[in-house]
């Protein structure tokens, strides 16, 4: 047994007696991440020749994401680990934890992932011995087996103070990162950070995080993958990528993302009679009187788009609270559009319809990270922030990994909630 987990040789637990624990959950989080091999795969990941320090980076990195969860959001709010010290052992100092951050370039962020990957694998296979199995995701009641489910969504992250990156964006002053999730899972695959001015619909920023993601998912979860998006992942070259499966023929990938509205959308749109339109369904799987859905794919002007793209439009009725910003056709219809672009064939326009409304739990991971420490990036430095997003991801797959392999009922759908500050928020010096 590696010396990193020897803590937990012969270890109890019992309400009473003079040796309290403060923070006693943390505790199966910390024992969780050492069973399924973070904490040593990490170490490993981080060793450096000659260099034997006093606490160990993987052991950090893994003491800090545990304290992240139990609300630091901070590098000073590694103190927290301290309330478990009597089991844990005394944690890291906060420059200790500085130092280790500040250590983590290019070549360490390839091994951290490269670990976390590792792990992942160790989990999902631990998952799939458990009743159910692995939870694919369902689509109008039915289960979609065999389908990897990735989202991906950009969100702005406000700087209220100077850092490498922040720049203007159309919300404000700040940083622009890019984030994958595992729908099936809600883990946590890729926390890209990005300069404040990075375009939401960058086709090279897409197939770069997409390309972080599929690695780090298990070599059986890469066969089937849905990638989903909103408007912004709607680019020539992204969708072509993912078309060919990412270059390996082996692969049977599909896509769904938003679509603009262009002026040959509008055209093409104004050509569909009354009755092409089919009645969308609601959660229950109810054809709705209200929604209605077509496919005008040869409508349009495709040619320089990846065959095989379908594009699929829903309409509802305009609500008298969201009347701006209303097209010309929109408000001579009295009906909102929405549209989707998708690859998968012979399926019906209301199963396609549902399955891609599901990509807004894409709002519960970046809920849950701003909830964390998305929000508060530490430094002034543009790496050691990206490592600290790569903490945070990594203390939400431990999070995730709890939840999947431990926990059920209410327990294993509960969500972090957003609190305030507990420590300073300026790095030591």
């Amino acid at each position: 047994m590696s010396k990193l987990t020897e803590w937990a040789d012969g270890l109890s637990l019992s309400e009473g007696g003079r040796k309290l624990v403060g923070k006693a959950g943390i505790v199966p989080v910390r024992r969780l991440a050492d069973k399924v091999g973070l904490t040593d795969t990490l170490s490993s990941a981080l060793v450096r020749r000659d260099f034997h320090p006093v606490h160990d980076r993987g052991g950090v990195l893994v003491s800090a994401a545990c304290a992240v969860l139990l609300g630091a959001r901070s590098i000073a709010g590694i103190a927290v680990m301290r309330q478990a010290a009597l089991v844990l052992g005394q944690p890291a100092l906060a420059s200790t934890l500085y130092r280790t951050l500040d250590q983590i370039g290019p070549v360490q962020l390839t091994k951290i992932a490269s670990a976390r990957a590792k792990v992942r694998s160790r989990v999902h296979d631990l998952r799939d011995l458990r009743p159910g199995g692995f939870p694919w995701i369902r689509v109008d009641g039915r289960e979609l087996t065999g389908w990897t489910v990735l989202d991906i969504d950009a969100s702005f992250v406000p700087a209220h103070s100077e850092k490498e990156g922040a720049e203007p964006h159309r919300k404000g002053f700040g940083l622009h990162p890019l984030l994958v999730f595992l729908d099936n899972t809600d883990e946590h695959l890729v926390c890209r950070l990005r300069p404040g001015s990075a375009g939401a619909n960058t086709a090279s920023d897409h197939i770069e995080v997409a390309t972080e993601a599929v690695r780090q998912l298990p070599t059986r979860r890469r066969r089937k993958v849905l990638f989903r998006a909103d408007g912004a992942g709607a680019t020539k070259q992204w969708l072509a990528w993912i078309a060919s499966g990412g270059g390996n023929k082996a692969h049977t990938w599909e896509y769904s993302v938003g679509w603009s509205r262009d002026e040959d959308f509008w055209s093409g749109l104004a050509k569909v009679p009354e009755k092409a339109w089919t009645p969308a369904l609601d959660a229950k799987g109810v054809p709705r009187e209200d929604a209605a859905l077509v496919e005008i794919t040869d409508l349009l002007d495709l040619s320089e788009w990846p065959p095989g793209l379908r594009i699929i439009v829903r309409r509802e009725p305009v609500h008298p609270k969201y009347t701006k910003d209303l097209k010309p056709y929109e408000q001579a219809t009295g009906f909102r559009y929405t549209v989707i672009a998708t690859n998968t064939v012979g399926r019906q326009l209301q199963w396609l319809d549902a399955r891609h409304r599901t990509h807004a739990h894409v709002e519960s991971g970046i809920r849950r990270s701003k909830a964390l420490t998305l929000l508060r990036l530490p430094s002034f430095k543009f790496a050691l922030n990206q490592a600290w997003c790569t903490l945070l991801a990594t203390a939400m797959d431990l999070l995730s990994w709890l939840q999947l392999l431990a926990l059920d009922g209410r327990l294993a759908r509960a969500e972090p909630t957003p609190s305030a500050p507990t420590y300073s928020t300026s790095p030591p010096s």
